[in-house]
């Protein structure tokens, strides 16, 4: 067992050796404590699953992911959470999704319109990026004219670096959301259009209309969850069909296989890596005890990559049967924009593949520094 083993997303060699560092996670440490920044993390599916599923024992309230943060429904217990919830699940169910699979499809063809003539560009920057972010700003409510702005503070969001992982450059480009959105709100006081921001308006909670702060907090979480982690889908997705021509090809030949691909992207690179929980009370498990109100962190991404549920986890196979991944989450946070995210992918990789079905990697991508997001800061394609 290595003694001397830390498991630290901050440290300055971890997006290289992510996977190595989650494989002796697993195997040696299944439940694991950093001493010096007093958190603990489990990484076994099983056991990633168990926590993740146990709400009463293992609360979203009051861990680091709220630090600096208005709180949204992420850091949120039932039956908050599911009150908020509700307000706009209906958005996202799968007829609701589906009706919008037109309008998904047109941007994704507009995108690569500007690229397929060029021969070559950056996939991320012009591609990954744009098709959900559009999508999402478009349901939400955000002009054209004013969505740069929101997605360029989500991706300032993704970067963490050593240097700056405690300082108060992470939490400004979400003040600035903030600012943002109170501005888009305001208007919509005065003129309601058929957006999420009017409906949120409009939403009632036990008889009472959601303060200005959870209205905030709403249109936050919709926009960076809605932005980062389906462009990082897509982005990685792309570079591992590049380094995989031969079921690149499949997917070319039958883009009925696109769907079940895009599990397996997710599974493989999964866009969230971590995500904490708080102990209620004192857990006992794998021969270790967890005081309580300790912060758990939760590794997806070393999870999904378990040879106790996957075998083989480290090949990349687009006909693997992984529907059990937890790149999604599960229980009461399964991810709200699933099917949304699924639907983006799949169009995404339908008209991409249908148009440069044989682009290739100008060079290797770098990994971004993050805490918590499996990320390329760029994807450069030559067809």
């Amino acid at each position: 067992m290595s003694s001397d083993f830390v498991y630290d997303p901050s440290r300055p060699d971890f997006p290289e050796r992510t996977h190595e560092i989650y494989r002796t996670l697993r195997d040696e440490h299944p439940i694991y404590h950093n001493e010096e920044k007093d958190y603990w993390a489990v990484s076994r599916f099983e056991d990633v699953r168990s926590v993740a599923s146990d709400a009463e024992r293992f609360s979203s309230e009051g861990t680091s992911l709220g630090g600096g943060l208005l709180q949204h429904i992420q850091v949120m217990d039932p039956p908050r959470h599911n009150a908020l919830r509700n307000l706009v699940s209906m958005a996202f169910t799968p007829r609701s999704i589906g009706r919008i699979e037109p309008r998904v499809r047109a941007i994704a063809r507009e995108l690569i319109d500007g690229i397929a003539e060029r021969g070559s560009c950056d996939l991320h920057a012009e591609f990954a990026r744009h098709l959900p972010s559009r999508v999402i700003s478009e349901m939400i409510g955000v002009p054209e004219e004013r969505r740069a702005t929101f997605l360029e503070c989500t991706e300032k969001m993704i970067e963490v670096t050593p240097e700056n992982a405690d300082s108060e450059a992470v939490r400004a480009p979400a003040t600035k959301i903030y600012v943002e959105f109170a501005k888009l709100l305001e208007e919509r006081r005065s003129e309601r259009r058929d957006d999420l921001m009017s409906a949120l308006l409009d939403a009632e909670v036990d008889g009472e209309h959601l303060t200005q702060d959870e209205l905030l907090a709403f249109c936050f979480m919709l926009i960076v969850a809605g932005n980062d982690t389906t462009t990082n889908l897509i982005a990685n997705g792309s570079v591992m069909l590049a380094h995989h021509p031969e079921q690149r090809r499949l997917l070319v030949a039958d883009p009925s296989l696109i769907p079940n691909a895009v599990e397996e992207m997710l599974r493989y690179e999964s866009p969230a890596q971590v995500l904490p929980r708080r102990t209620t009370e004192e857990i006992e498990l794998h021969g270790k005890t967890i005081p309580a109100e300790q912060e758990i962190k939760l590794v997806w991404a070393a999870a999904n990559r378990d040879e106790r549920e996957f075998p083989d986890p480290d090949r990349f196979d687009i006909k693997r049967e992984a529907r059990r991944h937890l790149a999604l989450g599960i229980g009461v946070h399964f991810c709200l924009g699933s099917k949304l995210a699924r639907l983006e992918a799949r169009v995404g990789f339908e008209e991409l593949l249908a148009r440069l079905p044989e682009y290739e990697l100008e060079s290797e991508p770098r990994w971004v520094h993050s805490l918590w997001a499996r990320a390329y800061a760029g994807v450069p394609i030559s067809f």
